[in-house]
């Protein structure tokens, strides 16, 4: 995770205002500074880290809201509503390989229990009951494939992928919007930082 940048110029003794603008000025560069990586949607951890940096300026609007005569709270909806996607993305980001992992780990637990029945249906037959043992082992490898969890997994991982395409576009299709509708100046403006 992003660590948060330093905020410099911070005086305890002055104003509430002053500093809150300083704090919250760097808070939103470093939302900005992911906006050419958000592009692709392979950089996990960036999407996170921008999460992140969302609910860091999430937190500072609400603490320091009673300092603006400005309404914030459209702001603060906007902020909200990307770090609720970026959320969400990253949920899918971190159950899709867990989900994955399990099914690995299904795969490693049938192939052992296999191996165990092979060795057992050895040990136990002879050649005149190995069609008998063989219809045992089949049967119990059934039993075992239709109470098979494996199935749904699958069925989830797709759905989690497919869930996170989705996610993906209509929080790029918002950032878009908010850069097109100059969120970052209107949001500054209503602080009254002054940006050069």
């Amino acid at each position: 995770m992003a660590k948060p940048r330093p905020v410099r110029g911070i005086q305890p003794s002055r104003r509430l205002r002053p500093n809150a603008r300083k704090i919250l000025a760097v808070r939103i560069d470093e939302i900005y500074q992911y906006d050419g990586l958000v592009g692709d949607p392979r950089n996990i951890t960036e999407l996170h880290d921008m999460r992140i940096a969302f609910k860091r300026l999430r937190y500072l609007l609400e603490i320091f809201g009673e300092a603006f005569t400005q309404d914030l709270g459209p702001f603060l909806d906007e902020v909200k509503r990307l770090q609720d996607l970026l959320g969400d993305i990253h949920d899918c980001d971190v159950q899709v390989p867990m989900l994955v992992a399990h099914l690995a780990w299904l795969e490693e637990q049938e192939s052992q229990s296999v191996a165990a029945m092979l060795i057992r249906g050895q040990r136990a037959s002879s050649p005149d009951n190995s069609d008998v043992a063989l219809a045992q082992f089949r049967s119990r490898l059934n039993a075992a494939r239709r109470a098979d969890e494996r199935p749904g997994i699958h069925t989830l991982i797709a759905q989690r992928r497919s869930a996170r395409i989705a996610l993906y576009e209509q929080f790029t299709t918002q950032w878009r919007r908010l850069k097109y509708e100059r969120f970052r100046h209107r949001l500054e403006t209503a602080l009254g930082i002054v940006t050069s």
